[in-house]
């Protein structure tokens, strides 16, 4: 989640405005040129040659389900149909950054905000706002599980919980979802692997996570609401959870005991 606030920092991002219409299956294809499928095979390729033994069971077995084509641009609406028979989660097209109130009222709803346009050529190696590589990539395997999908349902209804008043939860809940959803850790009977979608979509992130440079440590949710981050550079900590089980008991405590429940 590039939150709102850090887009509104550079002029390369832009907020996006809701569609009027959330049905993914009405939304205009995009004519994808041949540039652009070849921006999405490269990028595709990249992440399988890093991702095995590093990324979680959870992520690689929605992986599976989701079978990303591998030579050209996927359509949303055929992601999103994979998805919603697995977990009843659905997609729907944004232009860019869906500000923060909206996003947790479609995140409520079981719908995930995804951009329809893939980086340029010359930004394979990174990217400074999200695109839809980002966005299914790094976020659709895991809205098909089904333990993930039930904690991030109840994260949208927190934040909507949270936007009707003045409740710090506008803090705590993009830091939560930054070193959770987007650069969370996870113990697999294997051994640590990844589940955060900002790792997963990029090969660099994916290895400086699990190198020795990053320190890890065990999540206490707390001192996850309490933590700032930095989104322009890589991460230097990372929380570790040991299960997706946990994340959501932790989570749903958390929210009863801050009146956001």
């Amino acid at each position: 989640m590039y939150t709102a606030d850090a887009a509104l920092e550079r002029a390369d991002m832009k907020l996006s405005a809701l569609p009027s219409e959330l049905d993914i299956h009405r939304a205009v294809v995009p004519d994808y040129t041949d540039i652009e499928n070849h921006t999405w095979a490269t990028l595709l390729a990249n992440q399988w040659a890093v991702l095995p033994g590093r990324a979680c069971n959870e992520f690689l077995a929605g992986l599976a389900l989701i079978d990303f084509p591998k030579e050209h641009i996927p359509r949303l609406a055929d992601i999103s149909d994979r998805i919603e028979a697995a977990t009843g989660w659905r997609l729907t097209r944004v232009d860019g950054i869906v500000p923060d109130k909206e996003f947790f009222e479609l995140l409520a709803q079981r719908i995930f905000p995804s951009t329809d346009f893939i980086r340029k050529p010359e930004e394979i190696g990174y990217t400074p706002a999200p695109d839809m590589f980002h966005d299914l990539l790094g976020h659709a395997p895991l809205l098909s599980n089904p333990r993930f999908a039930s904690f991030f349902e109840r994260f949208g209804r927190a934040g909507v919980k949270a936007f009707e008043s003045e409740h710090p939860g506008r803090v705590w809940l993009p830091r939560i979802y930054w070193y959770t959803v987007e650069f969370g850790l996870i113990r697999n009977p294997e051994g640590l692997r990844i589940y955060g979608a900002g790792i997963l979509s990029s090969p660099n992130e994916v290895l400086y996570s699990l190198s020795e440079q990053t320190r890890k440590v065990d999540f206490d949710i707390g001192l996850v609401a309490e933590t700032p981050y930095d989104i322009w550079h890589m991460q230097d900590q990372l929380f570790v959870i040991d299960s997706f089980d946990q994340l959501e008991h932790e989570f749903a405590r958390w929210t009863e005991e801050n009146g956001l429940a």
